[in-house]
């Protein structure tokens, strides 16, 4: 395969074009593969960079002589391990690089993240009193039934999702937590509300997995790609657990530093 392009650099916006690419014989390598491995080359000599919008399907279908089928196929690999993103209506753009979270305790997430200079914003999907089944009864250190605070929120980072994440809060302990938090969508605003001047993380815990259908339509991923899962717990200076959170990362999208 001839890796060579004529191809620039760009930082954003459209590029034009496909040239470049002279395929093997397919006794080499699948079609498919040999797409594949030259937009990882791109990527990873910068020609094409974070934010950079890929041409249309059909045009670079058309450019390499190939079926759509057969440049979905690569397209969705390089989707699946976190080189690419699909933004739905809008087109195919290469990921942002990494940002890091700072894991430590009473930060607000957004003096957490080091974005470098990305936009941050929370959604809230769901914000909702409900009864502690088994589990997180079991998370929080309550009876089953109590009531609880169910928060679920959606992060981005200049408009592409990094981050869904679901918490929930013992209801008596925070009892006006939903107008609190409302003012600025902000989980340190409803503590400082009731009082918790300082909470600390009591564990984090992070562990691999795959994108289920509902996480890959929140965070703009082909389902079954890789993610982080965290699960983490945070408790106020009385010792009470005061929140556990659940959240889903894509792959390549943060580096956590405790």
């Amino acid at each position: 395969m001839n890796k060579s392009t004529r191809l620039q650099p760009t930082g954003g916006g459209a590029i034009s074009g496909f040239e470049g690419l002279v395929f093997r014989p397919r006794a080499d390598a699948p079609i498919w593969q040999q797409i594949y491995d030259y937009v990882l080359t791109l990527i990873d000599n910068g020609y094409l960079q974070p934010g950079a919008q890929l041409p249309g399907e059909v045009h670079i279908a058309e450019k390499l002589g190939v079926t759509r089928v057969t440049l979905r196929r690569a397209f969705l690999q390089l989707q699946q391990e976190g080189h690419l993103t699909s933004r739905k209506g809008v087109g195919v753009f290469v990921r942002s690089l990494p940002s890091t979270l700072m894991v430590r305790d009473g930060s607000r997430f957004s003096e957490s993240l080091k974005a470098d200079g990305k936009v941050l914003t929370t959604r809230t999907l769901h914000l909702a009193e409900e009864p502690a089944d088994l589990e997180i009864a079991r998370q929080l250190c309550i009876e089953p039934g109590t009531a609880v605070i169910r928060l679920s929120r959606l992060r981005c980072a200049d408009g592409q999702p990094i981050y869904t994440s679901t918490k929930l809060f013992p209801a008596r302990l925070l009892p006006n937590f939903e107008p609190a938090y409302l003012r600025r969508q902000s989980v340190t605003d409803a503590y400082l509300a009731h009082g918790v001047q300082k909470y600390r993380r009591l564990e984090t815990l992070i562990s691999g997995g795959f994108a289920t259908a509902e996480e890959a339509a929140l965070l703009q991923l082909s389902p079954g790609t890789p993610v982080f899962r965290t699960s983490s717990i945070n408790e106020n200076g009385d010792g009470a657990r005061v929140e556990w959170a659940r959240g889903c990362w894509l792959l390549t999208s943060v580096n956590f530093i405790f």
